[in-house]
């Protein structure tokens, strides 16, 4: 199966999710907020009380929220999934009354300045709080907003089930070390767009201790690096560090088993065979958007086996590619990228022998600044063919220099100049792979149907043939006396003595054989 199948294949399955999700959110009954709601809902209610700062009801939010947690009047707060309380212009989270169903709650897009003791501990289904575009301090931030749900005697019965913990666009600049002491079923921890600066001893200790955390989002936080041995037991696979203040790629996230990683705008000038070193199960590496990095040296890629999508887009000042970015020598080479962006860069050339171009799925190297000599001929060629399905695409691919060239369509350029056979791309510069995939499965779907077909012919002559074949039954006994006796035009060349002698041996138990064709 190739990648572009499996990529089919798992957008089949986003968008069956998806679809999923969609029924799952119809099926459930969305109740504005001061609506009188009579209705019997048994699949699940949604209380969306977004959007009404400004607007007046008889009594505040909070108390119209506690007042359907403890009377039920058409809307049963045992079967409340999801909370919408954004965009109101609170200034403090009050405390949740006890709801045994909710599994949602958005206070996003307030004022929140503060969070009430116990905020969330009546909440035991809880899996997804969203508090972000807020102005919450770090001191706000602390174990007693969300505890162990207890029983009857004090104690606790289960751990909380918060899996996703939204906290970007606050005023966040350190976590105390043990404000995730409840969360240890955490899996999405998102701190983007505080004002961190560093990531301190506490902070590092505090998102150590989750276990369970495979997302981390820290991007746009100001930071530059984190402590020493950072991470060393970290089950994070995906990692937002966009839009921070990063010279190179850091050493301590090597330990984490990253499958996904944002370096986004940050001022690296340079990559090199030794910047991603320990990543061997990284897919997906996001390097766009950094003002300085003006070249990517050899080797670059090559300690990256898995990786299957590379983004370096809109970098303004890269302007090479070492020719052996993705080789060395002393590591075997898999080529397993499919999707490779260079769009949106200053590069005036790629080697014809940077990749096996016809293993990529995507690519995209629009909107740069191409030097159109024999150098670039085999990029003719190969956007033609990978783009002739969709000729629009070449419209972002012209050349800038040399001056007599300036505008013309890269698509064009064989047509322009004369080059040696030597600039030409290799046969494997195109997608041939599917092609040849296609002819693979022609083939051996033809294969398959002759030898059905064959199967079936003479599985039909086999019946044909006992059909149409005469059916003399003779007895067992006589069946080896049967003599034929030759016609009267035949000539009959035995002697009287051999003749005799005949007659004598074929005698059967003392008896004469039958005899066939004997004239009456």
């Amino acid at each position: 199966m190739t990648l572009q199948s499996q990529s089919t294949t798992g957008i089949r399955k986003v968008v069956l999710l998806l679809l999923a999700a969609v029924s799952t959110v119809s099926a459930l009954y969305r109740v504005k907020c001061f609506d009188h709601n009579k209705g019997e809902d048994e699949t699940g209610i949604i209380l969306d009380c977004a959007d009404m700062a400004g607007k007046s009801h008889p009594y505040p939010i909070e108390s119209w929220i506690g007042y359907h947690a403890y009377f039920d009047d058409g809307i049963k707060a045992n079967q409340v999934v999801q909370i919408d309380l954004s965009n109101n212009d609170f200034q403090r989270i009050f405390k949740m009354p006890p709801m045994t169903s909710l599994q949602k709650l958005s206070f996003k897009y307030n004022n929140l300045t503060s969070i009430e003791r116990l905020a969330f501990c009546g909440l035991p289904a809880l899996e997804e709080l969203d508090i972000s575009y807020n102005t919450l301090p770090s001191d706000e931030l602390r174990p007693a907003i969300i505890c162990h749900p207890k029983s009857s005697n004090g104690q606790e019965i289960k751990p909380v089930r918060l899996k996703t913990l939204r906290l970007g666009h606050n005023n966040i600049h350190t976590l105390r070390p043990d404000f995730f002491e409840h969360l240890t079923q955490l899996e999405v921890l998102e701190l983007n767009n505080n004002p961190f600066k560093v990531i301190d001893q506490n902070t590092e200790f505090a998102i150590s201790n989750l276990c369970n955390l495979q997302v981390l989002d820290l991007a746009n936080t100001g930071i530059a690096g984190f402590p020493s041995e950072s991470f060393s037991h970290s089950n994070v696979n995906t990692l937002y560090l966009n839009g921070n203040n990063f010279q190179s790629v850091p050493n301590e996230i090597r330990a984490m088993p990253l499958a996904y990683l944002n370096l986004n705008a940050n001022p690296i000038s340079n990559l090199n065979a030794e910047s991603f070193v320990g990543f061997q199960k990284l897919q997906q590496l996001i390097i766009s958007g950094m003002p300085k990095l003006s070249q990517i040296d050899s080797g670059t890629f090559a300690p990256l086996p898995r990786l299957i999508t590379l983004h370096m887009s809109h970098n303004p000042n890269l302007v090479y590619i070492h020719y052996d970015a993705f080789r060395n020598q002393s590591i075997q080479q898999w080529w397993s990228l499919r999707q490779l962006f260079l769009n949106n860069n200053k590069l005036g050339n790629i080697d014809s022998k940077l990749y096996p171009w016809g293993k990529l799925d995507i690519f995209d190297a629009k909107s740069n600044p191409w030097t159109c000599d024999c150098r670039l001929s085999w990029m003719a060629n190969y956007v033609n063919e990978t783009f002739k399905e969709i000729p629009e695409t070449l419209l972002y691919y012209r050349c800038h220099e040399p001056q007599e060239l300036d505008g013309i369509l890269v698509s064009q350029l064989n047509e322009h100049i004369e080059c040696d056979e030597l600039f030409q791309a290799p046969a494997d510069h195109s997608h041939g792979h599917v092609t040849r995939l296609r002819h693979f499965i022609i083939v051996i779907g033809l294969v398959i149907g002759i030898f059905v077909f064959g199967t079936l012919i003479n599985m039909g002559c086999r019946k044909l043939k006992k059909v149409l074949e005469p059916r003399i039954s003779v007895p067992a006994r006589f069946s080896s006396g049967v003599k034929y006796r030759p016609a009267d035009f035949e000539e009959i060349s035995d002697t009287p003595e051999e003749l005799s002698t005949r007659k004598t041996s074929t005698m059967i138990h003392g008896r004469p054989p039958i005899v066939i064709n004997q004239s009456e």
